[in-house]
């Protein structure tokens, strides 16, 4: 959500510039840029360290390589107006490099896997059905009852691709871990992430 403000704040301002290459609206840019710039840093090495405490050795990541073309014709996708906005807003090269290189650093492996069809698939049971995606963060299996959040559905799914034995933790994948998902949030106050319960900003 910080970076998504950021983007539309500083948008804003540089809009109100006389001249989108006046030495203002520069300032602004670079001003963005570097905040941005500061986010992946405190994003992708909170990732990596809580990986070193959990001793993960591999970081999936989707692969969002053309995310933006159709596949079927490779033309542009047209997400609408605010959705082609933020999509080509995304920095997700970027932001891989950095976890990449921050992950290698402490001997983690990152893998790229592709997200096709993780939204529709119901992780628990291997339903797909496009309709199961009630809405943007809600997932709803017809077929085994499964209530997740979406995201977490979709993440649980990539991952199975990779790793397809159970949790050998233990832990329960049913219902309650993927709908409560732990978050953790950019607190602007400290500049760094931290359980959502302790995030004021």
């Amino acid at each position: 959500m910080s970076l998504k403000q950021d983007d539309y704040y500083f948008s804003k301002r540089i809009a109100w510039c006389d001249d989108s290459d006046s030495e203002q609206a520069t300032r602004l840019n670079q001003k963005k840029s570097a905040r941005r710039t500061h986010y992946f840093h405190t994003l992708s090495k909170h990732i990596v360290e809580r990986c070193v405490e959990e001793g993960v050795g591999t970081i999936v990541v989707g692969d969002l390589s053309g995310i933006r073309e159709d596949e079927e014709n490779s033309e542009s996708k047209d997400w609408g107006k605010h959705g082609n906005l933020d999509l080509h807003s995304w920095a997700f090269d970027r932001f891989s490099d950095l976890l990449e290189y921050k992950a290698e650093m402490e001997g983690i492996t990152v893998e790229h896997v592709s997200e096709r069809d993780t939204s529709k698939s119901c992780s628990c049971c291997g339903r797909k059905h496009e309709a199961n995606r009630v809405e943007r963060g809600l997932y709803v299996c017809d077929e085994c009852g499964t209530v997740a959040n979406a995201d977490v559905n979709g993440a649980e799914n990539i991952r199975q691709k990779v790793s397809p034995s159970p949790a050998t933790d233990g832990g329960d994948r049913s219902n309650g871990w993927l709908a409560q998902p732990s978050t953790f949030l950019f607190d602007k106050e400290t500049g760094a992430f931290a359980p959502q319960e302790q995030v004021t900003s």
